[in-house]
């Protein structure tokens, strides 16, 4: 297992219960995948450096986990069909 860091964004105008609500479908979907959470830390509401879809704030999360790494495109495409995540980025840990 490898380790990686995933900072999501969700919109800001949909509230911050929403952007937990994703924060906890996001860590479901790396446990159902065989992942482990090892810490998440919601940043909360921040202002974004450029529009994103008429959206000038938005609610960062980085979520810390241990993968398969021949699972992450399969992580990647189910993050990509969630409708209420705006922007993601993961990126591997040494």
């Amino acid at each position: 297992m490898n380790k990686y860091e995933l900072m999501t964004l969700t919109r800001g105008n949909d509230g911050e219960e929403n952007a937990k609500q994703v924060s906890k479908e996001v860590s479901e979907l790396i446990s159902s995948l065989k992942g482990k959470v090892q810490k998440t830390d919601f940043w909360g509401k921040r202002r974004l450096a450029y529009k994103i879809r008429q959206d000038t704030d938005g609610f960062y999360e980085v979520t810390l986990f241990e993968f398969s790494k021949d699972q992450i495109d399969n992580l990647k495409s189910k993050l990509n069909l969630m409708d209420n995540l705006g922007r993601y980025i993961i990126t591997a840990k040494s």
